[in-house]
């Protein structure tokens, strides 16, 4: 059994210096999302960098600075168990868990500092990073394997492998799909999940769909909307279970999914110069149980993690008495039923690769 291994980082934080004027909205009507909020207006909001170092209101020239700074906070750790024996007659088996947690402030990914700055899923705007969960961890791994070999007839070695591979395939967010805190970072506001209908207010919209050829405007109303968005946190294993909270950034977990690879290798022994050489073949079936039943070994992939956009953005300002209201955001213009489909792509099919190589003695 291998011991816990405890990592610490510091991590990069990426900090746009030019924005200016949040406020918390604070609306009158105590409207329960209370997140920082920016100005509407562009030259209330930014300051542009101009030569010399002078900051002034955006419109003015120049470019809004990005600044890199170092902070504490985030983590990784990992603990795995592992069993392995060497059987007689030929048989070996081993079977492992690893259980891991990461945190950090920045999970965004760029080529540069502003792309980064962009990425970062958020509350209160990208300038006010949380510590939530890192994006490229697997909580819960299982694997184990299993195999055979056998020698027989002086020339001949047989070996037959199963390797299994099962977890939680990673972690994703829950964002609206515009930017709702105006801070001009990307569309990644985390979204506030409310208790009951009476904390969200949807209204009217347009959706067109195309039928066999044919456009067709279809009206969604306010009420089939909320509706449809209840029914979809109801079966939601991860926003059912945090109403009335902001949606951690990577918080929700894809579902447990599982895999199984054969691996089929047959040995032909040569003499040369009085050595044993050998000649192998090798068959390897991956996803091997896709191959027996289509509806085996399929990995799930969420259907859209933007499910509201806010539809009167320009119109809530901090202290005022308009509440926002939203829409549902379709998928395939239809309304979300449910968070997971299949992922039918290379990663949920199964496939065959064949290999020959000579083993020098």
């Amino acid at each position: 059994m291998r011991g816990f291994i405890i990592r610490i980082s510091i991590l990069l934080f990426f900090v746009n210096e030019g924005i200016q004027g949040a406020d918390y909205l604070n609306l009158t009507t105590g409207y329960p999302d209370n997140r920082l909020i920016y100005p509407v207006a562009l030259n209330a909001r930014y300051y542009y960098l101009q030569t010399g170092g002078v900051l002034l209101p955006a419109g003015t020239g120049g470019v809004s600075p990005i600044v890199l700074e170092n902070r504490k906070g985030g983590y990784y750790w990992s603990a795995t168990a592992k069993l392995e024996k060497t059987l007689s007659q030929g048989f070996a088996a081993m079977i492992a868990y690893t259980h891991s947690e990461a945190r950090n402030l920045v999970d965004g990914s760029g080529d540069q500092a502003s792309s980064a700055w962009n990425g970062n899923a958020n509350v209160n705007g990208a300038n006010d990073p949380e510590l939530s969960y890192a994006s490229y961890i697997t909580p819960n791994k299982l694997i184990s394997a299993i195999s055979y070999r056998i020698e027989y007839l002086k020339y001949f070695g047989t070996s037959i492998s199963l390797f299994y591979e099962g977890g939680s395939g990673g972690r994703f967010s829950y964002t609206y799909a515009s930017n709702i805190v105006r801070d001009g970072a990307g569309s990644n506001n985390l979204i506030y999940i409310p208790r009951d209908a009476s904390e969200i207010n949807f209204v009217n919209q347009t959706v067109t769909t195309t039928i066999n050829g044919v456009s067709t405007n279809l009206v969604w109303t306010a009420q089939a909307q909320s509706d449809a968005f209840f029914r979809y946190l109801k079966q939601d294993k991860y926003l059912s279970s945090h109403q009335g909270q902001y949606a951690e950034r990577n918080g929700a977990q894809y579902p447990w999914s599982n895999r199984v690879d054969l691996q089929l290798k047959q040995d032909f022994f040569v003499n040369v110069g009085g050595k044993r050489n050998t000649i192998q073949l090798s068959l390897d079936i991956l996803n091997f149980c896709n191959l027996l039943n289509k509806n085996w070994g399929l990995v799930p992939f969420y259907n859209q993690n933007q499910i509201l956009k806010m539809a009167n953005n320009t119109s809530v300002v901090a202290g005022g008495s308009v509440n926002p209201t939203f829409q549902l955001n379709p998928w395939n213009n239809t309304m979300l039923t449910k968070t997971f489909s299949n992922n039918l792509s290379y990663t949920s099919t199964y496939s065959i690769q064949l290999g020959i190589r000579y083993i020098f003695n």
